[in-house]
Parts: structure tokens; sequence; C-alpha cells
């Protein structure tokens, strides 16, 4: 008797003990849980993230979700609260693939999907690392950003381009509604390299136009780049630029003032102020900003003034500043030197903040965005050093120095609260305040640059170093 005693409380303490020990007891039994992935092959590269989604759900309730890559030491457990139960989840995980990594590897996700109830549903995601995610390169030959079409010499515009693509180009188009251009070139043979030269017919009315240019690749998941160029149909030109960089020159490298605007314009007369800064400087006219093309103004065999790019430079024979007058109408110019009168700002390397105005020394820096260690606050300027300017010793009417560029920049050159200031307004133009007002905002590639404000030319120039 004593023995059947023992043997039933000891069956009775197994039954509790095992009650006791199971995860689950609270929850009724269930279904499966279900899981939708978004793709079964993922793509991903050396140093690059990708994500991993799928769509779980539970009638029940989701208990937990693992995510393993044993070979990348990813072993990742999301767990979900259970007050109240969870029936669906959207996994988006990311997951950034070790730089040392070869792009011929692949491997297998695992997902390990648990319920409340203590179901698991196993599901494996192929990974590869020869994923091509760049979108194709667009190179515009004709016509560049910002181009002039005179359409009193022709109404034709050649458009031509290349695209490039290390996984093939399915097909690329071109766009512009105002045209009526839609036409797309859907390419056999999926080639790395295409050519596009074809020549359309301007109405002969002026007008601004815009191109789009667009590409898609062959890879596995497409990718598509795409290009705007702004384009001027005109019978008079808008703006003449000068430059003195040699032919070739990639001209949009620069973020301000690489070709210089025009100061003053009367029909099509331009006039500029320019410095020359050194003997026998070598000066353009250009029609458009972006490129030597298609209307770059120079000398031709017999000395005068040709709208030809093989076109020889003008050569502005000594140091200094001059005025030039040109027309690219009836193709005139004259250059005369001349001797500033404005105020020279010297010795600003010697500044001093005070609140008395009797006490203190101008200063010259920097207010913006887009510039390093630079914000809207005049005190900023002043305690930040290394962006104050200095006097050009070979020049007292220019204030230089070096800047480094974070992406978009707009820019006021000031001293203590905006007194001197030289607001950057369009087209490199930099006017003393109180001056025109609205600061531009210029793209610009991150990096370091030189910077000029030249005072008597009220233009600046911001320079690639």
């Amino acid at each position: 008797m004593k023995k059947n005693k023992f043997l039933f409380f000891l069956a009775l303490f197994a039954v509790l003990f095992t009650g006791c020990q199971s995860n689950d007891s609270d929850f009724a039994p269930s279904d499966d849980p279900t899981v939708v992935i978004a793709t079964k092959e993922i793509y991903g590269a050396p140093n690059r993230k990708f994500e991993i989604k799928a769509a779980l759900a539970d009638d029940l309730g989701l208990k937990s979700v693992e995510i393993q890559i044993p070979e990348l030491s990813l072993d990742k457990v999301i767990s979900f609260a259970t007050d109240p139960l969870l029936k669906t989840y959207d996994l988006s995980y990311f997951f950034e693939v070790p730089a040392n990594r070869g792009t011929s590897e692949a491997f297998k996700i695992k997902l390990t999907i648990t319920d409340v109830s203590g179901n698991i549903v196993n599901e494996e995601i192929n990974l590869r690392l020869d994923g091509e995610f760049a979108a194709p390169s667009i190179t515009m030959v004709s016509p560049k950003e910002g181009a002039v079409i005179l359409l009193s010499t022709s109404n034709q515009m050649p458009v031509n381009f290349v695209v490039n693509d290390d996984s093939g180009i399915d097909y690329v188009q071109i766009k512009c509604a105002a045209l009526g251009i839609d036409e797309t070139v859907q390419l056999t043979g999926s080639p790395q390299s295409y050519t596009f030269n074809k020549t359309y017919t301007l109405p002969v009315t002026a007008a601004d136009y815009v191109l789009t240019i667009t590409a898609k690749d062959k890879f596995a998941i497409p990718n598509t780049g795409s290009l705007n160029v702004n384009i001027v149909a005109t019978n008079e030109y808008p703006a003449i630029y000068l430059c003195d960089q040699p032919k070739g020159t990639n001209l949009t490298t620069d973020a301000v003032g690489v070709p210089m605007y025009f100061h003053e314009k009367s029909g099509q007369d331009f006039e500029f102020k320019y410095y020359a800064d050194k003997d026998n400087k070598e000066v353009y006219f250009l029609g458009q900003e972006s490129d030597f093309a298609p209307h770059c103004f120079g000398l031709n065999t017999a000395g005068e003034l040709a709208d030809d790019v093989a076109s020889a430079p003008i050569i502005l024979p000594t140091k200094g500043y001059y005025k030039i007058k040109v027309n690219p109408n009836t193709l005139k110019y004259t250059v005369e030197k001349y001797t500033p009168t404005s105020k020279v700002w010297a010795d600003i390397a010697n500044g001093l903040w005070h609140d008395d105005a009797a006490l203190r020394k101008p200063f010259v820096s920097v207010c913006g965005g887009g510039i390093k260690d630079a914000n809207w606050d005049t005190w900023n300027a002043w305690v930040m050093t290394g962006l104050h300017l200095s006097n050009n010793s070979a020049n007292p009417y220019q204030l230089v120095g070096e800047y480094t560029l974070t992406g978009t920049m707009e820019a006021t050159f000031t001293g203590q609260w905006w007194d001197p200031s030289w607001r950057l307004i369009k087209n490199g133009i930099c006017t003393m305040s109180p001056g025109e007002n609205g600061n531009a905002k210029y793209p610009a590639a991150a990096g370091v640059y030189k910077v000029v404000l030249d005072t008597e030319l009220e233009r600046v120039f911001i320079t690639k170093k």
C-alpha cells in the first residue's frame, strides 16, 4: 500500500513538474505560421547593405523570428510581445556584407519562424554577392546642360550621348513633351555601351526646353539612370561668358565663377570687367556656361572675332584690370585696360571683434550652408578662423582663402554683424550689401576649393583645388 501511494505521488509530481516546464502551457494549439518571402534570391556586394523582407503571420500569435548566415556571423533573433499577441509582422532587416568577402561567394539566409504554440517554420533565401547596383551612366556629347541654340543661325538640334553599363543596356529613351519627342530605342544583345545620335528640328519660336534621357540596364534587378538637359533656343544670346581656361577643360568641375558671367548688357553688346593675373592672359567668350561648344568666340587667322570652336584665344598683353566689350552678332570686340578706384579692404587678417564700432577692425569670413564649419551666425564666422579670407599680396582688390565644401552651397562673405558683407547671388555675382537680396544655391561636389572674392569685379571664384 505504501508502495502504491509512493508511486502515485511520484507520478503526480512528474505531471506537475512537466506542466511547469512547458513554455506554451498558456496557449492553445494552432496552425503553423505562414511566411511570404519578398524574393528568394537577394543580390548583395561586399561592404554593401542588403534587405531581407518577408510577411509573417500566425492564426494565434507569433513568438520570434531568427535570421542566420553562419558564414557571415549573423545570428539575429527578433522576439515579439505576447500581450497582446502579434498575428502579423512585416520583416525588414538590413545587413551589411563584410568588406573582405568576395563577389563570387554565395550563401543561404535561414529564417526560423516560431509561433506561441511552439510551431516552427523554416525558410531559406539565396544570397549572392555579385550584385550590380550602379545605374547606367549617361554622358552628353551635345547638347550640354544650358546649351544655347541660336535659331537665327540654325533650328537644328543634334542630340548625341553615350550610355555605359557593366551588366548591359536594355533600352534608352529620349523625351521632351514641348517638342513632341518621345523615342525609345530597345537594344538587342545587352550591349555595355551604346551611342545615340540624331538631329531634331526646333520650332522657330524662342523657348526653353528640357530633354530627359533615360536608360535601363539588364541586371536581374534593373537599374535606371536619368538625366535632364536644359536647352535655350533663342534668336539672341541671353548671356555671354568670359572663359580663361584652356580648351578641353571641364567647365562643370568648379563651384562658382568659371566661366565668368558678363557685367552689363545692352541689346547684344556685352561688357565685362576682368582681372588678368599675368601677362599674355588668354581668354575666350562662350555662348553657353558649361562647355566650349557650340559657341566659342575667339580669333580667326585674320585676327578677327569668330564664332568657331577652333578659334584662337584673345590675348590680354599685361597683368591688370580690363574692360572688355563684345557683340556676338556683329563679331566686334574692344579691350581697354583700367585702374580700379573702388575701396581696398586691406589688412583684414588682423581683424578685431568689438561691440564698439570705433574699436573694431574689419575681417572677412563666411556665413552660409554647404561649407564645413560655417553657419549663418557672424560670431561663428569670427571664431572659425579657418573660414577667414586674407588679402592677396598680388592684388589688393582680392580676398582669398580655402574652404571645404560638403555639397550644395550658399554664402555671404561677411565681417562682424554683416559689416562689411558681400552676398553671393546667381551667376557668381557677389554684391556688396545692401545689394541684391537672395543668396543663390550652387551645387558642388564635396572637396577642398580655392576661394577668390574680387571686390572690384563683385565676383567670386570657387574652384576645385
